[in-house]
């Protein structure tokens, strides 16, 4: 069986996401907040997919696979830590700080990425008018419009 190897653009997407601690080629390592929030939303009933898709890794770029062999990994991890005593974690329960963190995380990245597009709006403005005003440099519509 041939492994699928994630292309550059790919890999940086990957990094980019707080599900994944390290990317390689053709190996994923998730963070542990992301498993434990995998196992609390599979035991509420969620897919797998659906989980995994919202948190950025969608099958298209992950692959069934990959989810299948993390899915049965998890949870046959977690159904032996029970089996050793380890108390099941509680599917309702909610982490309201790691909700809170992750909701400003969320905001952060936000904030980051619309500061990213005013420099872009700004820079094509500049550009904009720096061809407005140069001697023959009338601004032509665009064919389209």
């Amino acid at each position: 069986m041939m492994t699928k190897e994630f292309t550059d653009s790919e890999i940086r997407y990957l990094r980019s996401l707080r599900a994944v601690d390290t990317v390689t080629p053709t190996r994923i390592i998730y963070s542990s907040e992301f498993k434990k929030r995998f196992l609390r939303e599979y035991l509420n009933g969620k897919s797998p997919s659906a989980i995994f898709r919202d948190a950025g890794l969608p099958n298209v770029i992950v692959g069934r696979k990959r989810i299948e062999r993390c899915t049965h990994r998890w949870i046959t991890v977690e159904r032996e830590e029970r089996a050793a005593g380890a108390p099941a974690p509680d599917p309702d329960s909610e982490n309201v700080d790691m909700l809170l963190d992750e909701t400003r995380k969320l905001v952060d990245d936000l904030s980051a990425a619309l500061l990213r597009v005013e420099r872009i709006i700004d820079m094509l403005k500049r550009e904009h008018d720096q061809k407005a005003n140069r001697p023959g440099g009338e601004m032509r519509p665009h064919p389209h419009e």
